[in-house]
């Protein structure tokens, strides 16, 4: 019968799961870690963690943390260019290679 993780090795584990989604940029898989990890931190006080451990962990947590905020930083800049709304749908260029956004109103476009 196997005995039930540590507090510390259930943490450790989910910060290891979350690492490796975040560089795989498996964000669906980062569905629940934050509960697993609240929990397991609840029980961290009764585990009676060496000084080392909690340097461990803080680690652990200030590595995951940049990760976290390079991924929101990386989605942010891609909503930024495909829902900015600033660019209009259509860029054209006059003959002095001015650009002109959109289509004139009333104007169309049609191929032939």
């Amino acid at each position: 019968m196997a005995r039930a993780p540590t507090p510390l090795r259930e943490i450790t584990g989910v910060m290891e799961e979350q690492r490796r989604a975040l560089l795989a940029g498996d964000f669906a898989a980062l569905d629940g870690a934050e509960v697993r990890l609240s929990q397991a931190a609840g029980r961290l006080n009764a585990a009676g963690l060496s000084r080392d451990d909690l340097e461990t962990l803080a680690a652990l947590a200030a590595r995951n943390a940049r990760l976290l905020a390079a991924a929101r930083s990386g989605l942010d800049q891609v909503r930024a260019r495909r829902g900015g709304g600033a660019t209009p749908a259509l860029m054209t260029y006059d003959a002095r290679g001015r650009q002109h956004g959109g289509t004139p109103v009333g104007a169309t476009l049609s191929r032939r």
